[in-house]
């Protein structure tokens, strides 16, 4: 029996269209029903535009996961809009393999007839594209021009057409006051006191992390439009679309934003696999990310482009087992050189960090002053920042190495079992920061792309190469 994939999208729109999701479902489970064709999974990007890109997070990327994994035969949509953007997006169905089938009858890719057609069908999908993507960024920059917002949502705060709503002001005003003042409150607590007030999104749904986030960044708060291509801001001159806080409580929120992001980046949400960020993608060099496929297994992708996706258990094994043999072999003394005898002076660097430090702290309170050039105080605040992370790294990497620190106390001859053991115990000890960090050290791990027609773990296509001679 063909394993269908079932593809359904309905893109956001303010009219209301034919092919609801709803629908698309019916009319395929039917087709399905009347040609014996068995529905594995129904895979649904609703409010994704066709302008938009379909990420890794997106069902394309599951769809063709499970292409890869032999899990589909054959991908079904009611038409070539639904499915194709482009001639790239048929392309990469061919090469996964898949049949392709529309119920509108316009493509079929068993001749080569219905080949070139669906090529010829595809361009056109992706002209239409095209086409209302350039029709929008100009009536985005006319609005721009006449001091109005360009998005098609009416923003929290106002109606559509642009008076504000009082109770919802006072909600925006109260978010911005509640992030910014001492103590200040979390993006989960304002999203939370939000929602409870009944306040509800321009979508109509609850308030996220995210929408907060967004809420507390938007510039038409503070009277300002941005291009967000390019960063400039526009101000709002019609009357309509009031600003409903003031630009220096904007600003102070963008820039704590920023510096909580970058403060996440370097302290929270640690990478808590093996490979994530050290392995490399063997088609673009991108950093590995980790995930889970569509049974729940987890995995290893490219975190640029779907380029490959890999069960993460097995490639976990193999470059344990390449780093556990060098750490056993007899020159693993040659990669336990110190570092730190390059002369550098941690001292000097430990001197200046602690008076950036001083810095941002003597700085940052004055970005609650409406006298003070607040544009002028964030960036020389992001600056120093920017210099602490610098100062960071150049003491970590002048550090003694990773190996170095591993082999302390293991003395065992080389090329016994009591060595082997002794290493497999000091490995078992370690955490996973310090495991990734001996990886790192020690080997560049690269995986490629699963080669056509094979669906199986291959691990020829594990590179796993010494980073040092």
């Amino acid at each position: 029996m063909t394993k269908v994939a079932a593809y359904v999208r309905a893109s956001v729109d303010f009219t209301g269209e034919r092919w609801s999701v709803g629908t698309q479902k019916e009319v395929i489970a039917r087709r399905a029903e009347e040609r014996g064709w068995k529905i594995v999974d129904v895979y649904e990007d609703s409010g994704v535009s066709a302008s938009k890109a379909r990420g890794p997070k997106t069902d394309w990327a599951r769809l063709l996961r499970d292409a890869d994994a032999g899990h589909i035969d054959m991908v079904v949509a009611v038409d070539v809009d639904r499915l194709l953007r482009s001639t790239k997006d048929l392309n990469t169905l061919i090469d996964h393999g898949l049949k392709i089938v529309t119920l509108d009858g316009e493509i079929d890719l068993s001749t080569a007839d219905g080949e070139f057609r669906a090529t010829m069908l595809a361009s056109i999908a992706r002209f239409e594209t095209r086409r209302k993507s350039e029709r929008q960024l100009r009536s985005n920059a006319r609005r721009r021009a006449e001091g109005l917002p360009a998005s098609a949502w009416t923003p929290f705060g106002w109606t559509k057409g642009g008076e504000v709503v009082p109770d919802q002001a006072e909600a925006v005003r109260r978010a911005f006051d509640a992030f910014l003042g001492e103590p200040s409150l979390s993006i989960r607590r304002i999203r939370e006191d939000l929602n409870a007030a009944g306040h509800r999104t321009a979508r109509g749904s609850e308030f996220s992390t995210d929408a907060v986030r967004y809420l507390l960044g938007n510039p038409l708060y503070a009277g300002f439009i941005k291009k967000y291509s390019t960063g400039e801001l526009h101000p709002v001159t019609d009357e309509r679309f009031p600003p409903i806080v003031a630009e220096q409580t904007w600003r102070a929120a963008v820039a704590k934003l920023e510096d909580n992001v970058r403060r996440a980046a370097r302290q929270g949400n640690q990478p808590k696999y093996l490979l994530s960020s050290v392995g490399r993608c063997g088609k673009c060099g991108a950093t590995l990310v980790s995930g889970t496929n569509s049974q729940g297994v987890g995995t290893y992708r490219c975190g640029d482009h779907f380029h490959l996706s890999r069960q993460r258990a097995p490639v976990d094994a193999m470059v344990t087992e390449a780093v556990l043999t060098r750490l056993s072999a007899g020159d693993v003394h040659d990669l336990v050189v110190p570092k730190e005898d390059v002369g550098v002076d941690r001292e000097a660097l430990l001197t200046e960090r602690n008076a950036l430090v001083e810095r941002v702290n003597e700085l940052s309170p004055m970005l609650s002053d409406v006298s003070q050039p607040v544009i002028e105080i964030t960036q020389a605040i992001n600056d120093v920042k920017a210099r602490i992370v610098e100062i960071d790294a150049e003491l970590h990497d002048r550090s003694v190495s990773q190996t170095a620190d591993f082999m302390v106390d293991i003395d065992d001859p080389v090329g016994t079992v009591q060595r082997r053991e002794a290493v497999e115990r000091k490995w078992d000890a370690w955490d996973m920061d310090r495991r990734r960090l001996l990886v790192d050290e020690l080997v560049m791990v690269t995986i490629e792309p699963i080669r056509p027609g094979h669906v199986k773990f291959d691990p020829d296509l594990i590179r796993i190469d010494p980073s040092r001679n």
